[in-house]
């Protein structure tokens, strides 16, 4: 049906036009601006996925520049690190070359004063963007709230939200020069020095066993069993001068007769006529009550008398009483009578050279060995203040040593006393924990170490080898101390520029998973593009061909009125 009023054809057509205009004009925006999805109406979800990875990528993107600028700080500071290693090296050199003889230690001291200038320099010139790792004002380096800093390490973003990753840097490992101390190559103000003699403190002794000396006279002709010597001895007794609740010993009785002298010589007839010969029949006298029979080197008739020390008593003494004889002669074989004496516990000696502090973080260490059971003496910061009533760790004296090593070994039960002698101190084991006496004794002491190892108490500008009281040694091993920070500083330094390579690499990696992920959500495949271009081109011209036709039915129905 034909209709003047309503042409739906022309009506379909343009419909069509609409929808191919409209489909054009975003073939046409995606063609121009290479987005599939340029704005929320396109795709809300690809949208908003793409446009916050694109504010992750500029971040990622300002992470990457930032840890460029912490690689630089990092590679600045290793290069200076680099140089102070070269030099200090070559400090170490003329040390060494200024303890040969004869050499002009004013000329090496020129040398040594021009490397240390240059170190500083080297600290000075270690800026980049107005940081200095090398050279720095803490006020307190060993305070690691003080001395910690970072760098960026990168940009993550994960269940707790967003946030930037940092890389510590503790700035006491790495500085050389510090405005109050404390530098690589400064005084170590946690250095505990020698800790007063002890850190070169090696001994070890053994106690001395009780003994009684004789001079053999003889001969000695036993006839029969009633010619006999006999004597009594007390064996380890504890020496009432030493211990505090003294044990009285063991008390035996020895007897030589006709018949024992057969038993170890049968072939003398009973009679003994040299010191050896009494030597045989009094070791096999002896054996049985616990002593011992000695022969006294250098001499042909001197002998002495030993506690065996095997009664399982703790003491060592001997005592000699109740000689008898009764041989025609009336000789004892120079036995008499004695007083006792008393086995005694070994001592130890050390030499106080000098103050010293014990820092908040230093820990010392002080072995101790006793009749074979070796302790660790520890000694912190705490231990020293409540040892002397004070707050500064400092142990300036002898008598401050002591007071504080028998506090320590009191409280960790190692059983040994100190004690300042004025020219020494003197160490002593204390019988209420060792109550042992005597050659079954043992007792040793040091060296003496801390947790922080040896450490430099004099700064590198300080060197002055031409002083009389210079100590080359000293110096020597100071500036070793300084080589070993640096060492680490250039470790510590290194091992933050291989993961600052690896983080910038991996941001770039990153940077371009996120751009080439964006790309596949909302960029224009444009082949597919051009194609659709193309054809809405044709569809529009055909639907505008139909809308000629469409509109030429009404012109033919208005001719039948003409």
């Amino acid at each position: 049906m034909t209709s003047i009023l309503t042409n739906t054809s022309a009506m379909n057509a343009v419909a069509l036009m609409r929808a191919s205009a409209k489909d054009l004009t975003r073939y046409q925006n995606q063609a121009s601006s290479g987005l599939r999805i340029g704005s929320a109406s396109d795709n809300a979800a690809y949208w908003s996925i793409s446009t916050t990875m694109k504010s992750d990528a500029k971040a990622i993107g300002a992470a990457k520049d930032a840890i460029a600028l912490g690689s630089a700080k990092t590679d600045t500071a290793y290069a200076g690190i680099e140089s102070a290693i070269s030099i200090v090296s070559e400090f170490k050199a003329k040390l060494v070359a200024a303890t040969e003889a004869g050499v002009d230690k004013s000329k090496v001291q020129g040398e040594l004063d021009q490397l240390a200038q240059q170190a500083v320099s080297i600290s000075s010139s270690a800026s980049f963007n107005g940081q200095n790792w090398l050279s720095t004002d803490i006020a307190d380096i060993y305070d690691t709230a003080q001395t910690s800093t970072s760098v960026v390490s990168g940009f993550v973003r994960d269940d707790t939200g967003v946030r930037v990753t940092t890389v510590p840097i503790d700035l006491s490992k790495i500085s050389l020069f510090n405005t109050t101390g404390g530098g690589a190559l400064q005084k170590d103000d946690r250095s505990t020095g020698t800790i007063g003699g002890l850190r070169y403190t090696d001994a070890f002794t053994y106690g001395g066993g009780s003994i009684q000396k004789f001079t053999f006279n003889g001969p000695l002709v036993f006839t029969d069993n009633t010619t006999a010597i006999t004597f009594d001895m007390v064996l380890d007794a504890d020496d009432p001068s030493t211990t505090a609740s003294p044990g009285s010993g063991t008390a035996v009785s020895v007897t030589i007769n006709r018949s024992l002298v057969d038993q170890v010589y049968p072939s003398l007839n009973g009679v003994i006529s040299t010191r050896d010969q009494f030597a045989g029949v009094m070791r096999a006298a002896l054996a049985p009550v616990g002593a011992q029979f000695s022969t006294v080197s250098g001499t042909t008739d001197g002998y002495a008398l030993l506690s065996a020390e095997t009664s399982g008593l703790p003491g060592s003494s001997i005592q000699v009483t109740s000689v008898n004889s009764t041989l025609a002669s009336g000789s004892t074989g120079g036995l008499t009578t004695t007083g006792t004496d008393y086995g005694d516990r070994p001592k130890l000696i050390s030499f106080f050279d000098g103050p010293f502090n014990v820092h908040t973080s230093a820990v010392l260490y002080l072995p101790v060995t006793v009749n074979g059971t070796s302790t660790t003496v520890s000694i912190n910061r705490q231990d020293v203040d409540n040892a002397l009533g004070t707050a500064d760790g400092v142990i300036s004296s002898a008598d401050d040593l002591v007071t504080v090593l028998n506090a320590a070994m009191t409280a960790q039960n190692v059983g040994v006393k100190a004690s300042n002698q004025g020219t020494h101190i003197l160490y002593e084991i204390d019988d209420t924990v060792h109550p042992e006496a005597g050659s079954k004794t043992s007792f040793g002491i040091g060296p003496a170490s801390d947790n922080l190892g040896v450490l430099p108490d004099f700064n590198l500008l300080d060197v002055d080898i031409t002083s009389s009281s210079a100590n080359l040694d000293y110096y020597l091993s100071g500036v070793e101390s300084m080589l070993g920070k640096l060492t680490t500083a250039g470790s510590t330094l290194g091992s933050l520029q291989k993961r600052n390579s690896i983080q910038d690499q991996f941001a770039s990696n990153l940077l371009d998973s996120i751009n080439s992920g964006v790309s596949r959500l909302i960029d224009a495949d444009m082949e597919e593009v051009s194609a659709k271009l193309a054809a809405e081109q044709v569809r529009q011209q055909l639907v505008l061909n139909s809308l000629a036709i469409a509109n030429s039915s009404p012109q033919t129905v208005l001719s039948l009125f003409q």
